[in-house]
């Protein structure tokens, strides 16, 4: 199937007409060029596309707890910080990739630093004497990650 371009008319205010002409993102020159870009752009910050868009709306159903689970020194839980700000950015990583052919691959690329990220901060948390939790981790809990954190060094 053919794509065809829609030739569109547009009075432009002079100030409005001058900012178009100031777009130099990658190589726009003609008015179409610049149009074209104005629209590309405005996709990217506000399309599904955007990680950034995607981290903001999964961020606000973890933010009031984060803030909450943050704010009273004596009842801090690490645990619950790795795995909201884990799941937010899980969230996001899903929201923003892309889905297509290669939606499984690309969205296994953006998740694995998430994933690095969440051991390098949740492990600490469940072994460590001195991290901060609501409770203590059981001792069962604790020696299986113990064993199993054992078992992957091997």
């Amino acid at each position: 199937m053919l794509n065809k371009s829609q030739s569109i008319s547009v009075r432009l205010s002079p100030e409005d007409y001058a900012y178009l002409m100031r777009i130099e993102q990658n190589g726009a020159v003609t008015q179409s060029e610049k149009v074209r870009e104005l629209i590309r752009m405005a996709r990217e910050q506000v399309g599904s596309e955007s990680f950034t868009r995607a981290y903001l709306s999964s961020s606000e159903v973890a933010a009031p707890i984060l803030a909450e689970c943050k704010s009273d020194p004596e009842s801090r839980s690490d645990v619950c910080e790795a795995l909201l700000a884990g799941v937010a950015e899980t969230a996001a990583c899903v929201q923003a990739t892309m889905r297509d052919d290669a939606f499984l691959r690309n969205l296994e690329q953006r998740l694995l630093p998430v994933a690095e990220q969440l051991v390098k901060q949740l492990l600490p948390a469940l072994i460590s004497e001195h991290a901060n939790r609501l409770e203590d981790v059981d001792v069962d809990r604790k020696q299986r990650l113990l064993h199993l954190i054992e078992t992957l060094t091997e």
